[in-house]
């Protein structure tokens, strides 16, 4: 049986206790552990290991980390990730973190119809995005924020830059092996013209998911697909 995994965001060392949060201690409740049961705990940047259920009130539980402490690089290959806010934006982290993005942004542009910027919605999006990787057995949880096109383009740094551009003549299929990569998703109607202007201008290169018809929501578990395909990842 598998053992059920937790995301505990603080630091945690060996011989050592963690009481876990009331979110981590109704799901491990809902599952009936008892008093010696293994779960498994990562704090989100890598560090990941194995405790022992040592007590368990009404509202609380207890693990005892006695098992050795292990420490993951970050996923490569580094995908930096921008989709324009849309309704449904809890399916874009959800399926996003599953794919192991190292980032993912909520942009604001000029025909996205949700234009406000609420700190509770990263708020909402990390728990879903924490969850995702409870259940992929990630233990990189990705950066999520929320901020306007422009911004988002000018702190990109990565030599690979590409926006989706269903006129573009590159398939994304296509594009080179790469360490990292920014990309940004628009919404549903396309970048305005002088959208696509600006990325180009600030280096962002054009491509398409060939004839591939898909609603914003569900376009980055597909790019993300390809992306991993183009760099022999699992």
């Amino acid at each position: 049986m598998r053992i059920p995994r937790i995301y505990y965001p603080d630091d945690f060392k060996e011989n050592s206790k963690v009481d876990l949060t009331a979110k981590a201690f109704n799901h491990l409740k809902v599952l009936k552990l008892n008093i010696g049961k293994k779960v498994e705990i990562f704090n989100g940047k890598g560090k990941v290991t194995v405790g022992v259920v040592e007590n368990l009130g009404r509202d609380t539980l207890t693990l005892k980390i006695h098992e050795k402490i292990t420490q993951e690089k970050e996923i490569s290959p580094e995908i930096n990730l921008g989709v324009s806010n849309i309704r449904n934006f809890d399916k874009v982290v959800k399926d996003s973190s599953q794919m192991g993005v190292t980032s993912l942004t909520s942009l604001m542009t000029s025909r996205t119809k949700l234009r406000n910027l609420k700190e509770e919605k990263v708020i909402r999006w990390n728990s879903i995005s924490s969850s995702s990787c409870e259940q992929s057995g990630l233990n990189w949880i990705p950066k999520i924020s929320q901020m306007k096109l422009e911004n988002w383009v000018e702190n990109s740094n990565n030599k690979s830059k590409y926006f989706l551009d269903p006129k573009a003549k590159l398939f994304i299929g296509n594009i080179k092996e790469f360490s990292a990569i920014d990309l940004v998703i628009g919404p549903e109607g396309g970048f305005s013209s002088d959208e696509e202007s600006f990325l180009k201008q600030k280096n962002f290169v054009g491509v398409n998911c060939g004839d591939l018809i898909i609603k914003t929501e569900s376009m980055p578990i597909v790019v993300l697909s390809m992306l991993k395909v183009i760099n022999g990842a699992n």
